[in-house]
C-alpha cells in the first residue's frame, strides 16, 4: 500500500488544539480551567501536579463536560487533591539502589527476551551475546559501558523478569529497581544521545518505561528524540522525498536503495509505531503533531516483514493491521477538530458518525472479540485486547465529541455499556497475570476513563439495576491501581483519586 503523509485521507496533520500540559498560563480544559485550576492550587509539589495533570485531568478532557458539571464527582476529586497535599508533608522518598541481580538470573532473563521474541518489526540492535556479556562486564572496574547499551540491558532484563514464570523470585523489587535505575540513566543519556540504530531502539524502550512510571513530560521528550533520530536516519524518506516544510530539515544518511527489503519493511514497521505513538500523544496528552503534513513518505510494510507468513507472527500481524486503521481513524478526527471548521451541529454530528462507523468495522472486520478466544499464547491475547480497548475509547471520544452528547447532562447508554464491558475484558485478562508492580500504564491509558465513565453514571443514577456490577467493576479498579502503587510511592497520587471515585460511588449505594 503506498501512503505518504501528502495524502489527504492519511495526514493533513497540523498542530493539536488539545492542551498542551507544559505551557504556562494555557487552559489544561479550556472550558472549565477555574474547576481544574482550584483542584490543583492546593498540590505543592509540582511532579504531583504535572502527574494528576496528565494522567488524570488530561485524560479526562475527552469527557469533560459531564464530569465538571456533577457536584458528586467533583467532590470526590476534590477529597483526592486535599489528600494528596496532606500526604506530601509527610511523604519520605526512598532512597534508589541498584538492581542486585545474580549473574546467572540475569542470564535467564536475557535469553528468555530472546527467546520469545521472534518477530522481526522491532530487532534488537545489540546481539545475544553481548548482552549475556554484560552480568560479567559490570563486575569489572575499568570496563565502562555506554548509557545506550545499560539502557537497552536493563529494559531486556525487566521483560525476562515479566515473562518469567518462576514465581518463587521476588521480582517486585527487582522491578522497581531496573524501572528506576534506567529512569535516572536518561538524563545522562539524552545529553549524549546520537543518531544511532541503537539509541532509536532505546528511545522506544524508553518512552513505554517513562509512561509506565506515568512520567508522560519525559515519555514525549524522549519521543521527540526518536522522531528527529528516525528522521537522520533515513525512516522519514524510505519511499520518497517528502515534500512539506519539514522535509529539509536532516537528509537521510543512507538510501532506502542501499538496503534490502527486509530492512525497508522493519523501517516502515517501525516508523508506523512512531505515528502510532505521535497519535497517542495528541488525543491523550494534547500534545503537538511531531509528524507534520509533507514531512514523511511510508508506506505500509508487509506485516509480515521478512515475506513468509509465519503462524507465530499471526496475531501480532492483525495487531499492526487493525492498529495502523484505527491510527488513521484517529488523525482524521484530529485533523478535522484542528480545523475549527464552522460547520453546523447536524454535519459534525455525521462526520463524527462516520468515523465511529470506521472503527465498528475495523471490530467487525476482524471479529476481534471471536480472536480474541482463539489465542493461545497471553501476548496475543494482550494484541486482541490492545485492539479492543484503543477501539472503544475511540468510539467513546468520537461520541462524546459529538455537539448533541457535548451539553446532556447525562452520558450516552452505549458508551456506559462499552465502559463496562472493557473493564470487564480488562479484568478476566488481569484476573490470572496480576503483577502488583507492574502495569498501571494500561490501565491509565486504555481503562481510566472507562473507569471514570462507570463511576459517573453510578453517581448519576441512570442505571440502577446495574449498580451491584459497576460497583464491584470500580472496586476491583481500585484494587489494582492500589497493588500497582504498593512498592512505587510516586504512583501514590493516582490511588487517592481512584479510592475517591470509588467512595463516591459506594455512597451513592448507601443513599438509595
Amino acid at each position: 500500500m503506498s501512503v505518504s503523509s501528502g495524502d489527504t485521507d492519511v495526514n493533513d496533520a497540523r498542530s493539536s488544539t488539545g492542551p498542551d500540559l507544559i505551557n504556562e498560563g494555557q487552559s489544561l480544559i479550556p472550558n472549565t480551567p477555574d474547576v481544574v485550576h482550584s483542584m490543583l492550587n492546593g498540590i505543592k509539589d509540582d511532579k504531583d501536579k504535572l502527574l494528576l495533570t496528565s494522567n488524570v485531568f488530561c485524560l479526562l478532557q475527552h469527557v469533560k463536560s459531564q464530569v465538571y458539571k456533577n457536584e458528586a464527582c467533583i467532590k470526590a476529586v476534590e477529597a483526592a487533591m486535599s489528600e494528596i497535599s496532606r500526604l506530601e508533608n509527610t511523604q519520605e522518598r526512598d532512597v534508589l539502589l541498584p538492581p542486585q541481580i545474580p549473574k546467572d538470573q540475569a542470564k535467564k532473563w536475557v535469553n528468555l527476551y530472546y527467546d520469545s521474541y521472534q518477530f522481526e518489526g522491532f530487532r534488537i540492535p545489540l546481539e545475544k551475546s553481548f548482552l549475556l556479556s554484560v552480568p560479567d562486564l559490570l563486575e569489572i572496574r575499568h570496563v565502562h559501558l555506554d548509557v545506550t547499551s545499560r539502557l537497552i540491558y536493563y529494559s531486556v532484563l525487566l521483560q525476562g523478569v515479566l515473562m518469567d514464570l518462576d514465581h518463587t523470585v521476588q521480582r517486585g523489587g527487582i522491578v522497581k529497581s531496573l524501572y528506576r535505575t534506567s529512569i535516572e540513566l536518561v538524563p545522562s543519556w539524552l545529553d549524549q544521545v546520537k543518531d544511532t540504530p541503537e539509541d532509536l531502539f532505546a528511545a522506544f524502550l524508553m518512552i513505554s518505561m517513562a509512561l509506565e512510571g506515568c512520567n508522560s513530560e519525559l515519555s514525549w521528550k524522549i519521543f521527540c528524540h526518536a522522531c528527529r533520530i528516525a528522521r537522520a536516519l533515513g525512516y522519514f524518506s524510505i519511499d520518497g522525498n517528502p515534500k512539506g516544510p519539514e522535509s529539509h530539515i536532516r537528509p537521510a544518511q543512507e538510501s532506502s536503495e542501499q538496503k534490502n527489503e527486509v530492512e525497508q519493511n522493519r523501517m516502515r514497521f517501525e516508523f508506523w509505531h512512531l505515528l502510532r505513538t505521535d497519535c497517542l500523544f495528541r488525543l491523550s496528552f494534547g500534545k503537538p503533531a511531531m509528524l507534520p503534513e509533507g514531512s514523511w513518505a511510508v508506506n505500509l510494510p508487509d506485516p509480515s516483514i521478512t515475506g513468509v507468513d509465519d503462524a507465530s507472527t499471526h496475531f501480532i500481524q492483525i495487531h499492526f493491521l487493525a492498529s495502523m486503521r484505527l491510527t488513521l481513524v484517529v488523525l482524521k478526527y484530529l485533523d478535522f477538530v484542528n480545523a475549527e471548521s464552522d460547520q453546523n451541529a447536524a454535519t459534525y454530528d455525521s462526520w463524527m458518525d462516520d468515523l465511529i462507523a470506521e472503527v465498528e468495522a475495523i471490530l467487525s472486520n476482524w471479529n476481534i472479540e471471536e480472536l480474541m478466544s482463539t489465542t493461545k499464547v497471553l501476548i496475543d491475547t494482550w494484541f486482541c485486547a490492545d485492539i479492543l480497548f484503543t477501539s472503544y475509547k475511540t468510539i467513546i471520544i468520537l461520541c462524546q465529541a459529538k455537539k448533541c452528547n457535548r451539553d446532556s447532562a447525562h452520558l450516552p447508554r452505549h458508551t456506559v455499556d462499552l465502559a463496562r464491558k472493557s473493564l470487564k475484558v480488562f479484568q478476566s485478562l488481569m484476573g490470572s497475570t496480576v503483577r502488583s508492580f507492574w502495569g498501571i500504564s494500561i490501565l491509565l491509558l486504555h481503562q481510566f476513563i472507562f473507569f471514570f465513565l462507570l463511576c459517573l453514571d453510578m453517581i448519576d443514577c441512570q442505571e440502577p439495576g446495574n449498580y451491584e456490577e459497576g460497583l464491584a467493576l470500580v472496586r476491583w479498579v481500585n484494587e489494582i491501581a492500589v497493588q500497582a502503587a504498593e512498592n512505587r510511592p510516586e504512583l501514590g497520587p493516582i490511588t487517592l483519586v481512584t479510592r475517591s471515585m470509588t467512595a463516591a460511588c459506594e455512597q451513592v449505594r448507601l443513599g438509595r
